[in-house]
């Protein structure tokens, strides 16, 4: 196994650990034992929890991405932006799971400057996005007149919420009212 793949085991543990028990129970100690190695094996990798904490929240943004650029194939417009709300809110196993440990990294975000970049560099991909298809739904006649950066930050602030919720309130936002809510937010547009 090589470095790259050692650090990518890791953060795997790290999230497992995340997801499970909540960001506290990510300890050195206890990341290195999920991981399967020496706590000491570890700064051989990184330089501290903090360090494997920013990696596992590019992670996430890094697996949404990829998810969203395979899944979007050739769709334009209002497919197009469904898809990427799809691939943002957690509407399965994979997506509540990456939700949770978002959710359990966003307070870190607010103060970790490397974190809050790596949050806003997502933020402003998923922005770009949701108003380049929004600008093709009404060239292709779809949407009405719309404000679209009104619009993009009504949909961010709905899937973050959507995440928010389907963590600490799964069977209230479960992913069949939250795909509701998409497409009925979306069908008024």
């Amino acid at each position: 196994m090589d470095h790259d793949e050692r650090r990518r085991s890791i953060t795997a543990a790290a999230w497992r650990l995340i997801a499970a028990r909540g960001i506290e129970a990510a300890n050195m100690r206890d990341i290195a034992t999920e991981a399967g190695y020496t706590n000491g094996a570890l700064s051989h990798y990184f330089a501290g929890k903090d360090e494997i904490l920013r990696t596992s929240y590019e992670h996430i943004s890094e697996a949404t991405d990829r998810r969203i650029t395979e899944a979007l194939g050739d769709a334009t417009g209002l497919d197009a932006l469904r898809i990427l709300c799809r691939e943002v809110m957690p509407i399965n196993e994979e997506k509540l799971l990456e939700a949770r440990i978002a959710a359990s990294l966003w307070p870190r975000a607010m103060y970790d400057e490397q974190m809050a970049a790596t949050n806003r560099r997502t933020m402003d991909r998923w922005r770009a996005q949701m108003a380049i298809f929004l600008e093709q739904a009404r060239e292709e006649g779809t949407v009405g007149d719309i404000d679209v950066t009104i619009v993009v930050e009504q949909l961010l602030n709905m899937m973050m919420g959507m995440q928010i919720l389907g963590v600490l309130t799964p069977g209230e936002t479960s992913s069949e009212r939250q795909l509701e809510m998409l497409e009925r937010f979306v069908t008024t547009l």
